[in-house]
């Protein structure tokens, strides 16, 4: 009885076995093994009890047969597990699954059309880097811009359209950026159409698949359209007149304030050796840092003429961190800046005016004095500023 209950249990896990591997198409490791350990076992009992010595295995027939049992009891649930699953799936919510399917495929195209008509749209250049950094891809805009066909360039053929002297700052500040998964901004000259022009790129590293990847716009720097790539510099600055108007507003209001007239002295001899358009870029730098440091708010710099302009402090802690900042040999003022391959220094000369609610000056006449302070400064060879009065 018990080799008749042995030979079904057998034919009930091969068949199990062999219809859980064809029906779900997937094929089970542990199954498997424990099939060809019961047909070995059973084989060795049957057919050649002494190959093992050690032990008499026709005693165990018994024990052997609850061990079949129990493998057909499991083989059996788990493939009842599979039956139901699938049943269930199929009846209940492979429709709504297909129809979900459906909706996200739609809205996935959906974004994929938007985005593509939306980088046609938008001015600058877009460049998506590869996730290693050896080739990048640019839309039409950049194309047209650098007068080629090409949207695909490997890294070696865009960097050799960068000139020299900025190539080695580009790859340092990408790569950085690609390694810290990080936001960067940079301005470098690149061979186009028109000859050698700058641009400013600002870049995104970020991490999708366990990869790196950057994508970045690039716009150019229309030097004479200055305004229009860094908005609040240099032309965009409010004029000596709105100056005048300014100060006017709170000589009314009685309001103490800080007048500091300066003036780019070596921006003249830059526009020499390395160009006007690098001395813009080097204003804009430096007038940027200024405002970081001293004078945040708005109507707090104005352009007086093309390399002198005039700053109003009003926080007597700024006034106090520029004055120590002068005392000390001027690393707030004399600024070591950096715009594409080019460093460089820009100093300038410093004429300060106090205001308190007791003076008696107009507006004009501020701006006169705190003009022929800074002036004393130039001449002054030991110390680039002058405080009026002093």
């Amino acid at each position: 009885m018990n080799q008749i209950f042995i030979y079904i249990s057998l034919a009930m896990l091969v068949v199990l076995f062999a219809f859980s591997t064809i029906i779900y198409r997937k094929f089970r490791i542990w199954k498997f093994l424990l099939l060809v350990v019961s047909l070995t076992v059973y084989g060795i009992m049957r057919y050649d009890p002494d190959l093992i010595t050690f032990v008499d295995v026709t005693a165990y027939e018994t024990e052997f047969t609850y061990v079949l049992y129990a493998l057909v009891v499991l083989f059996g649930v788990t493939f009842k597990n599979k039956i139901r699953v699938t049943k269930n799936l199929t009846d209940y919510d492979f429709f709504e699954i297909e129809k979900e399917l459906e909706d996200i495929r739609s809205t996935s195209e959906l974004l994929r059309l938007r985005f593509i008509h939306t980088l046609s749209l938008v001015d600058e250049g877009i460049i998506f880097y590869d996730e290693n950094l050896d080739s990048l891809f640019v839309t039409e805009q950049l194309s047209e811009f650098l007068g080629t066909n090409h949207a695909e360039f490997t890294m070696e053929d865009y960097v050799a359209k960068i000139s020299e002297d900025d190539r080695n700052q580009y790859l340092s500040v990408v790569r950085k950026a690609w390694k810290k998964q990080t936001t960067y901004q940079l301005k470098y000259r690149i061979m186009t159409e028109q000859g050698q022009l700058w641009v400013e790129e600002k870049g995104k590293a970020f991490l999708f698949g366990k990869k790196r990847h950057v994508i970045a716009s690039v716009k150019p720097l229309d030097i004479k359209l200055f305004p229009k790539t860094t908005i609040d510099e240099i032309d965009s600055l409010p004029t000596e007149e709105t100056c005048i108007r300014y100060v006017t507003s709170l000589i009314n209001k009685n309001e103490p304030f800080y007048l500091v007239m300066f003036q780019l002295t070596n921006i003249p001899d830059i526009n020499k050796r390395l160009g006007r358009d690098a001395g813009n870029l080097l204003i804009a730098e430096y007038i940027n840092k200024m405002r970081y440091h001293f004078a945040k708010g708005a109507n707090t710099i104005f352009r007086i003429t093309g390399i002198q302009f005039a700053m109003i402090i009003k926080d007597q802690q700024k006034y106090e961190v520029l004055l120590r900042a002068l005392e000390s040999g001027g690393e707030l003022v004399n600024l070591n800046l950096k715009v594409g391959g080019i460093e460089q220094v820009v100093y300038p000369n410093l004429g300060i005016m106090r205001y308190d609610a007791w003076s008696n000056y107009k507006a004009d006449e501020l701006l006169t004095l705190a003009t022929k302070t800074m002036n004393e400064a130039i001449r002054n060879k030991k110390q680039n500023y002058s405080v009026y009065g002093k």
